[in-house]
This record gives C-alpha cells, structure tokens and sequence, in this order.
C-alpha cells in the first residue's frame, strides 16, 4: 500500500493559483502557449487524482450516494480527459474552465489525499 502523505501548503498553494487562472481565463484570455501549460497542468492534476478518487469509490458501497457521487465525477474526469484544447481563443478557455471544475470536484472528494 503506497504511503499517504499531505499536500504542503506550497502544493495547495499552487493548485489554487492554478484553478484561479483557469477559472479567469475566459476574461483574461491568455496566449496560447499559457492555454496549451495551463490544459496540461490540469490534465496532470485531473491523471493524479482521478486514482485516488477511485479507490475511495471502490471502498464505498457500491449504489450508495458517496459511491455515485464519486462515481459521475470520475465518469466527467475521464469524459473532460477526451476533449482536446480548441484552436479557438474563447472555446479553449472554457475548457480550461471545465478541466478546471473536475480538478476542484476531484480535490474536494480527495480530502488532500496526494
């Protein structure tokens, strides 16, 4: 069983800048080469979490709230995962927003777990 450890603050830290200016990025509309490290930032934190949460979904009793909670944000997770970054300035930042969004529902689910 791999060991738990908690995010440092300096992580959390980050992860914050990073939903706020993925959240933002509709307003702001960054270049480009910021939307292409901004999707795969996102990306790598949705990869990362996506196992946590999977494990507290196999835990949990399957049917039960906890579970299909869990349940549709990995389905969403992995659905977000398929959609590629638009060329389009303003269709790129709202996926930004959307990878954006299951981050937070992954975290959330988490609890800080790494």
């Amino acid at each position: 069983m791999p060991t738990m450890r908690t995010p440092t603050a300096a992580e959390h830290d980050g992860l914050d800048q990073l939903l706020d200016e993925a959240f933002s990025s509709p307003r702001i509309r960054p270049a480009p080469e910021r939307r292409s490290q901004l999707d795969v930032a996102l990306r790598m934190e949705i990869r990362r979490l996506i196992p946590v949460v999977q494990a507290q979904a196999d835990r949990i009793s399957r049917g039960t709230r906890a579970w299909y909670s869990r349940d549709k944000t990995l389905a969403e997770a992995r659905d977000e995962l398929k959609q590629g970054l638009s060329p389009s300035s303003l269709a790129a930042c709202l996926r930004l927003t959307a990878l954006a969004r299951v981050v937070c529902a992954l975290d959330d689910f988490a609890g800080g777990e790494p």
